[in-house]
């Protein structure tokens, strides 16, 4: 069966509704449903979900998308090498406006890669393919040949862990800082530096390794999926969620019985810490990939039509909802809205931003039916274009 226009669109859209809800997931624990002072069943529970499913798997997500849409941006008849440029260099304003008041901002990452993916984007696939997965193998060769990482985190036990989130609590900009704290507090990591944390596996060199991954599957991989019968596609999914559990059941083992820790501080020997960050590599490319297609099968599928509508709906004003998530964030957590910062576990913050997604399904897809763009989508393409764009 060969998808139609309309239903690619509808992919994409109920795609980008998708990563939209699991980077939510993974930002809502940045105040303070980290700590490891939450040791109770329910809450590790919550976390090791997050950790599992979401962490890493959804902004490889976006960056897949963010290169699969910049190469058909590429082909549509508007485009220009200048008007492409503009177009990155608003995104960077915007990430910069943003970033002053949410530090886990990357819409100035993307707009930096995005300029490197001007260039990129002229290779042949097997260049583009080369280069991806030279820029994946920073994080685990970097991690190792880069010795420490200066890493502070995880704390020894669970009373540092407690010393360490109420000192957060007493003291952190974000919990007793009115606005202009918060402002000074985010300045100084304006703007990002997108390899300075390429030892990690959220680092810059990680997210254009999946652009140009979007790139070549546009290119090469796109028509082949279309081809492909339901239940081949389903078999796919099934595949790569099997790897994937069993690659983060590996990494969890690790993290168990070596020490190992793929975002702080390893007591594993270097090639624990080697294996470890290979293994979390691959799980992240695997359940990268299980999202992925489960999301193809269910835009094919007749289930779950009015949820999936919806979805689609956050998806098409993706941008106006990623940054209307940082303003109920500054709301609920800021110490100048109500001061909810490192008070609540891995339960509540899951809690809390399924219902912050479920009204934004809502409140997008009302949007959708009475506007064509969302009102951030409205004002990237009007100061792309360099004319007021029509709205309705």
């Amino acid at each position: 069966m060969v998808t139609t226009a309309n239903e690619r669109i509808a992919f994409f859209d109920v795609l980008r509704g998708v990563a939209l809800f699991g980077i939510l997931i993974v930002n809502v624990f940045s105040f303070g449903a980290d700590a490891t002072v939450w040791t109770d069943p329910l809450n590790r529970t919550f976390w090791a979900l997050k950790h599992i499913l979401f962490e890493s798997k959804f902004w490889a997500l976006y960056s897949l998308l963010f290169g699969m849409g910049f190469y058909l941006q590429s082909l549509s008849p508007g485009y220009t090498l200048g008007r492409a440029v503009r177009r990155l260099l608003v995104l960077m304003a915007l990430g910069c406006l943003h970033g002053l008041l949410f530090e886990g901002d990357i819409l100035m990452l993307y707009a930096e890669l995005g300029l490197l993916l001007l260039v990129l984007n002229r290779l042949p696939n097997h260049w583009l393919v080369c280069v991806g997965v030279v820029l994946s193998l920073s994080f685990p060769l970097g991690h190792l040949l880069g010795g420490d990482r200066g890493d502070e985190w995880p704390p020894e036990d669970r009373d540092e862990a407690i010393e360490w989130l109420e000192n957060d609590l007493a003291h952190s900009p974000l919990s007793i800082g009115d606005f202009a704290d918060v402002l000074t507090y985010h300045r100084e990591n304006i703007p990002e530096l997108f390899w300075a944390d390429w030892q990690y596996p959220d680092s810059g060199l990680l997210v254009l390794s999946f652009f140009l991954g979007g790139v070549v599957f546009m290119r090469v991989g796109w028509p082949r999926l279309q081809s492909l019968s339901m239940s081949s596609c389903c078999r796919v999914a099934a595949s790569c969620w099997l790897a994937g559990f069993l690659l983060m059941g590996v990494e969890r083992y690790l993290a168990a019985t070596m020490g190992y820790q793929v975002f702080g501080k390893s007591t594993a020997s270097a090639l624990g810490v080697l294996v470890g960050d290979v293994v979390y590599l691959c799980a992240t490319i695997s359940l990268t990939g299980a999202w992925f297609i489960s999301v193809w099968c269910w835009t094919r599928s007749d289930r779950f039509i009015a949820l999936r509508t919806r979805v689609a709906s956050a998806g098409r004003v993706s941008l106006s909802a990623y940054l209307s998530q940082t303003l109920v964030f500054t709301t609920v957590f800021y110490g100048y809205g109500l001061g909810k910062a490192f008070q609540w576990g891995p339960f509540a913050v899951c809690c809390f931003a399924v219902m912050v997604y479920l009204t934004q399904l809502v409140v997008c897809h009302w949007w959708c039916q009475r506007f064509r763009l969302g009102p951030m989508e409205w004002l990237w393409r009007s100061l792309t274009n360099l004319r007021w764009e029509s709205i309705r």
